[in-house]
């Protein structure tokens, strides 16, 4: 299932250049049809998977919850923390966007990530997901964060290469986990 899910991050690469250069509305489409995909893979390699689950039951449903707890948070930075119109929509030419810069953008600029692997990393341990499946989604995910990072949004947000001064890649560090923290106090 390497080549569904490999099709999704086509689509989101596709998403993104669409975002970027291209402006072509029903391209907009790729980004729900690479999700679509991404699911599709994922169920599939977790339940006719190569892999075996390597963790006995007690530690097995520890990594359950954290799996959840990754999804719930890589859902809610993608969907749930700023506007998605303003984000996904893919805004005209005259249009202003800005880079979310405040809760899970505060953490890092790609806080999805960080989730994924965590998520993916947990699944190839309690599931029949195997972890070459694991490397490369995790692979292509990040590929498609650097492209995003490096050409994408400094071209499409207002204000990214200040964002990317005072915010981490991916991994977070003291101050910005303190932002983050300070941030959904509010």
């Amino acid at each position: 299932m390497y080549i569904i899910g490999t099709a999704a991050f086509v689509l989101f690469f596709i998403n993104d250049y669409n975002d970027w250069k291209l402006k072509k509305k029903w391209l907009n489409a790729s980004f729900v049809l690479g999700v679509t995909l991404l699911i599709i893979s994922t169920v599939w390699m977790c339940v006719l998977g190569e892999g075996h689950s390597v963790l006995s039951k007690y530690p097995g449903m520890a990594v359950w919850v954290v799996c959840a707890l990754s999804l719930f948070a890589q859902v809610y930075s993608l969907f749930f923390s700023f506007n998605c119109d303003e984000a996904y929509a893919g805004g005209g030419e005259s249009e202003s966007r800005y880079p979310c810069t405040v809760r899970m953008y505060a953490l890092c600029r790609h806080p999805g990530v960080l989730f994924f692997i965590i998520l993916y990393v947990g699944l190839a341990l309690v599931t029949n997901m195997s972890f070459t499946g694991v490397v490369v989604l995790c692979i292509l995910n990040i590929l498609l964060i650097i492209f995003e990072d490096m050409l994408v949004f400094p071209a499409i947000f207002n204000g990214y290469d200040e964002y990317k001064r005072g915010t981490p890649f991916l991994l977070p560090n003291m101050n910005s986990i303190c932002k983050c923290i300070n941030d959904f106090r509010r």
